[in-house]
């Protein structure tokens, strides 16, 4: 079978190797289909030594079960936390999730949608109808925006791009903005006025998505006093320089929201495979680009021009030879 490693920084290839072998008697073995493409694994595709392998948004079936499993049969599509580097992958029943039939496999990547529970189940909403931000408006960011609709939340966007702020009102957010449109009021000073609906200026909570130093400084000047900064962008390709005098004069609670803690991401792909099932999350039918398991790199590379054509990648691990397409564009 295949198997996508890499030979030095943004190079790929496919080498043969054996089939998994189950071994344990909980285990399946799951033929790939498709591997989301993930921003969080963008710079270290960049820098990659040889035999650096990525993929942990896996969909595809189960081509075989061990002798303990119970929860799965042959052909099952199924989706869940494990590797997607190769052709056949190997994984704990306990982390691999069934997708109902009314879940298109473009749809089902639960990593990230179990990441964007998690997270927003994380942020601080005091009362229905509370006035929140986003800053960073890309797949995740607009995963977080739906789900924050869901908890009852006002949401105001903001973003670098107008593409990214137009996906961010087709997920539900209420105002749009690039940083330099936002209203004088939507940050906070420091011994500032009020705005007009009486509050404090500034939002009791910002969730940023951005994942650049300038996103963090919008984010840290748009949360008021005692406010909280959820961060949920990884922030990978070194540190960050960010304004932490705002931060400690303002006593904002700064709080990582993308943690990969197991019990949580189960409970998330659970939540998310019955959620867009029942039609409660409508995070589905985005605009998604294929591409064949040849062109990973190709993947990996446009992810920072996808903007305005499509919000998620995915590589198709059945397929080597044909040129990339855009569903749902």
């Amino acid at each position: 079978m295949k198997k996508l490693v890499m030979t030095g920084p943004k190079k790929s290839t496919l080498i043969d190797v054996e089939m998994p072998k189950i071994t344990k008697g909980n285990e399946v073995i799951v033929k790939l289909k498709y591997c989301g493409v993930c921003m969080s694994e963008h710079y270290n595709w960049s820098v990659a030594k040889e035999g650096a392998t990525f993929g942990h948004e896996p969909v595809g079936t189960i081509y075989a079960v061990g002798a303990d499993v119970k929860s799965f049969k042959v052909g099952d599509r199924v989706s869940g936390l494990f590797n997607g580097n190769a052709e056949y992958v190997i994984a704990d029943e306990g982390m691999v999730f069934k997708i109902p039939d009314n879940i298109s496999d473009e749809d089902a990547t639960l990593e990230p949608l179990s990441c964007l529970i998690s997270a927003v189940s994380k942020a601080r909403i005091h009362m229905i109808g509370e006035k929140v931000a986003v800053v960073g408006c890309g797949y995740m960011g607009c995963g977080a925006i739906s789900l924050l609709k869901l908890r009852g939340a006002y949401v105001v966007a903001v973003d670098i791009r107008r593409e990214s702020l137009e996906d961010a009102k087709r997920c539900g957010a209420d105002e749009i903005y690039t940083p330099d449109e936002l209203p004088a009021h939507y940050f906070y000073t420091v011994g500032g006025g009020l705005n007009f609906e009486g509050e404090p200026g500034g939002f009791s909570m910002v969730m940023e998505w951005g994942e650049t130093s300038e996103s963090l400084d919008l984010a840290i000047n748009m949360t008021r006093m005692c406010g909280q900064l959820c961060i949920g962008a990884y922030h990978t390709g070194g540190k960050r320089l960010v304004d932490v005098q705002q931060l400690n004069v303002k006593a904002i609670d700064c709080l990582s929201t993308h943690p990969r803690e197991t019990d949580m991401s189960i409970i998330g792909c659970q939540r998310a495979v019955r959620m867009l099932s029942d039609g409660t999350w409508n995070f589905k039918g985005l605009p998604t680009k294929i591409y064949p398991i040849t062109m990973f790199d190709n993947a990996q590379g446009e992810l920072e021009t996808k903007y305005g054509r499509y919000m998620k990648a995915l590589v198709d691990f059945e397929s080597t030879d044909f040129e990339p397409y855009i569903i749902n564009g």
